[in-house]
């Protein structure tokens, strides 16, 4: 049973770490939102994903891992305001709030595999 939950109980801790690392980048766009000639960052999905294919171990074709570490923060263009900053508040707000959303979503499956895990190691009924 726990090399069965081992794989989807990574891939969720590890897609929330990712989520938990995004959430304080874009956080800090938000606190440099007034500082002049700042530039925005967020980590870049796609390169993110590529380091984990790198590192895939799957001992079936279906079977994924992936992990936060070495993802890539990456900065925006210069922005067009006359202080160079380029932080729009309101896409920050939005985009902060998607991903506190994805990894409210992620939690709340883990909680459920984790739940499955202890109904099947004890044979609790519900």
């Amino acid at each position: 049973m726990e090399r069965l939950l081992a794989g989807p109980i990574g891939v969720l801790e590890d897609a929330m770490r990712f989520r938990a690392t995004r959430q304080g980048v874009l956080a800090a766009n938000v606190a440099n939102a007034d500082t002049p000639g700042y530039r925005r960052m967020d980590i870049e999905f796609q390169d993110a994903l590529d380091r984990a294919a790198e590192t895939l171990e799957a001992t079936r074709s279906r079977h994924l891992t992936a992990g936060p570490e070495g993802v890539r923060v990456v900065r925006g263009p210069r922005g067009t305001r006359p202080d160079g900053n380029g932080i729009d508040r309101d896409q920050e707000a939005l985009t902060l709030s998607r991903n506190a959303g994805a990894f409210t979503k992620q939690a709340n499956i883990l909680s459920r595999v984790y739940v499955i895990a202890r109904i099947a190691a004890t044979g609790e009924q519900r």
